[in-house]
């Protein structure tokens, strides 16, 4: 299979990893990028709409950070905490700025205006809700609809394809009705494929089938290592997670070594917590004067379920014709909250 080396990203690939290009989603594709030579096709409403939810981020993060202030004043003591709303700002600003030149960086950066794109075949297209316009607040989807025109006319005027990186699914139907996008669902997708589904890849996930447990195990022992939190942000702790559940979704061979290879994954992990805790929502003790003095003191086993991406490294024989076992784990989770409030 030819795989396309132009490669559209959509925002909503950066939104889940919170814009972290260091995560484990992002990594695989990150190391692969020194040999595939890709051309990052860059049209401008998604260029406008990426730098749009930066800032929001920004904006969000920095209004967090002035309502700890406001909780807990003592903080900006710290020697390490930025002084100003308009620093903090600025510091992130320039973080995520240089976080994402340095993404795109190994990749020729070809950013695409709206020159030649035929605003009669888009009115078409929204007439007539065609991809990808859609129903209810899919109706109105004129960026995504410049982005799929620019894309296209880029396409057929260099006579290439592009590989398009999305989750939306208007995206996904734009595509289907477009023989220059290929549509990939997640950048792991695209790596596969681009492995050119070697014997290692086939190998590797057949050993998988038959042995789906494996990797399950693995997630159980490092989901016990994160961060345990009360939702409701109550005095107690939780403790002793326990995995119930390993449910292993959208899963890749990214990287393909001599003994080695390395898969990415998504997994919905359900799990249980030994919670102690105070109900802050009720009172307990009372005086002679009817006033509560305390809160009941709470402790129970909580059930919830968290979502993470990860990526796991397997090994083969010496001969690389079988897969020994996982050998390594990375989940891009570090904190998960559980709500304790009105489960007893």
């Amino acid at each position: 299979m030819a795989v396309p080396n132009n490669i559209f990203i959509d925002t909503c690939i950066f939104e889940q990893t919170g814009f972290n290009f260091e995560s484990a989603k992002l990594k695989p594709f990150r190391d692969a990028l020194s040999v595939m030579k890709l051309k990052f096709i860059d049209p401008d409403p998604i260029f406008r709409e990426r730098t749009k939810h930066l800032c929001e981020r920004v904006d969000k993060t920095v209004k967090s950070l002035e309502k700890i202030e406001k909780t807990l004043p003592i903080i900006t003591k710290l020697e390490e905490w930025p002084k100003a709303s308009s620093v903090r700002e600025w510091g992130i600003r320039q973080l995520l700025n240089k976080s994402l030149e340095e993404f795109i960086k190994p990749m020729e950066h070809i950013t695409v205006g709206y020159d030649g794109i035929d605003m009669h075949k888009i009115m078409t297209w929204y007439d007539h809700g065609l991809a990808p316009f859609g129903k209810g607040k899919k109706r109105k989807e004129f960026p995504d609809a410049f982005a799929v025109a620019i894309l296209d006319r880029y396409a057929q005027t260099n006579m290439c394809d592009i590989a398009v990186v999305s989750t939306d699914e208007d995206f996904e139907r734009a595509c289907s009705e477009r023989t220059n996008l290929l549509y990939f669902p997640s950048l792991a997708a695209y790596l596969q494929v681009f492995q050119g589904e070697s014997e290692r890849v086939n190998l590797v996930q057949a050993w998988f089938e038959a042995k789906p447990d494996v990797l399950g195990n693995w997630i159980d022992g490092a989901f016990g290592e994160i961060d345990f939190e009360i939702e409701e942000g109550w005095n107690g702790e939780l403790n002793d997670p326990e995995v119930d559940v390993v449910n292993i979704t959208d899963f890749y061979v990214v990287a393909v070594a001599d003994k080695e290879c390395t898969v990415s994954f998504e997994a919905e992990v359900s799990f249980a917590v030994y919670a102690d805790y105070e109900d802050e929502s009720e009172w307990y003790y009372y005086t002679d004067d009817g006033e509560p003095i305390g809160h009941p003191r709470i402790q129970r086993h909580v059930f919830s379920t968290d979502y993470t991406s990860g990526v796991a490294k397997v090994k083969l024989d010496n001969s690389a014709s079988k897969v020994e076992d996982v050998i390594y784990v990375n989940l891009d989770i570090v904190s998960t909250s559980v709500s304790v409030a009105d489960r007893r």
